[in-house]
């Protein structure tokens, strides 16, 4: 049997799991329950048991009959390591050197920890949806079972999450001129905009020669069809049209936000290179302040952006510990699934 010593290393937020794009994507209304597991069609042909038994090793208690066959922990914990073995590996890591990590450090994690943890990961799930009762309980639980968190990973993932935050609290300071920046991106103008976004600034300059011959009056549908047309960003397919942003908005290139900023409504800007091509632009509107003040937006800017750094920190801590982590995988099906996770 091949054995390896490795260092995991792939950590955030696989491991983890707590990326908000990452858990929110893809969700839909819940189609089962928690007692009730749902195979390849809208059948009950599998189904839970209700003794309560855990995994247990080889030669345990059989864990599941097919047709009154029994199916033993010989032929189905290979196929378990192999499925997902290295992804519990790198959890079960993180989990222990963390543990190490508050020990040395004289921490603990409380059960209120926990259950801000609790809280604060179903607030994420839920961002920008509409809390109606057993609905959001519906989102939460989908999002749970999308990712394979069951009572037990769940609850190591809360207390993962408490230990790195707990580690990393007392690095997080947010700067005024920080709240000041978030604000204005939040609260201060915003610019609407168009895009095309092609791989050569020659495929962009005849784009925009195309855009602007014909009729003034018909310049923005004819952007719109060509974005459609011709852009390898996502947002060719609405035409173009990407959320409102602010001019002095970290998150988008530089070269976007200076040619976005010198428009008038109506006019398209020159082609001007970003990381993935070249891109043209076309100011839509500039939709004014919406009148909130610095004031009045300030506590909740301040938890925004301590709750992002803790974040950023958090995975910088877990990407750390799982880098300089030697771990020897001993069993065959379990090295298959960390060395094919490593080649992804």
């Amino acid at each position: 049997m091949e054995t390896s010593q490795i260092r995991v290393t792939r950590v955030a937020p696989r491991a983890l799991g707590i990326g908000a794009a990452l858990l929110i994507a893809g969700c839909g209304p819940s189609q089962s329950g928690p007692d009730t597991f749902r195979g390849l069609d809208a059948s009950d042909r599998f189904t839970a048991g209700d003794s309560g038994r855990r995994i247990g090793p080889a030669g345990s208690p059989p864990p599941l009959s097919i047709d009154a066959r029994e199916v033993t922990w010989d032929e189905l914990t290979p196929r378990l390591a192999e499925a997902a073995g290295g992804l519990v590996v790198e959890e079960i890591t993180l989990d222990r050197l963390l543990a190490q990590e508050m020990d040395r450090r004289g921490l603990q994690v409380s059960d209120a920890d926990l259950e801000s943890e609790r809280d604060w990961l179903e607030l994420t799930i839920l961002e920008g949806t509409p809390r109606v009762g057993s609905a959001s309980d519906d989102l939460v639980y989908q999002v749970r079972q999308r990712r394979g968190l069951g009572p037990i990973r769940f609850e190591s993932l809360l207390k993962r999450n408490a230990m790195l935050r707990a580690l990393v609290r007392e690095r997080v300071a947010v700067r005024e001129e920080q709240v000041q920046l978030a604000w204005r991106v939040q609260h201060a103008e915003r610019l609407r905009v168009r895009l095309i976004v092609t791989p050569t600034e020659r495929e962009a300059q005849a784009a925009a020669g195309r855009a602007l011959a014909g009729d003034p009056a018909g310049l923005e549908l004819r952007f719109t069809e060509l974005a459609q047309e011709l852009s390898t960003d996502p947002s060719g397919a609405r035409g173009g049209l990407i959320e409102p942003f602010s001019p002095e908005d970290p998150a988008y290139e530089q070269a976007i936000r200076t040619t976005a900023a010198s428009l008038q409504p109506g006019q398209i800007g020159p082609v001007v290179a970003i990381r993935n091509g070249f891109a043209l632009l076309y100011l839509d509107e500039r939709l004014p302040a919406d009148g909130v003040t610095l004031d009045q937006a300030r506590a909740d800017l301040t938890e925004q952006l301590r709750r992002r750094q803790e974040r950023l920190l958090m995975d910088e801590l877990a990407s750390q510990l799982l880098a300089e982590a030697r771990v020897r995988v001993l069993d065959e099906s379990l090295n298959w699934s960390v060395r094919a996770g490593q080649e992804r």
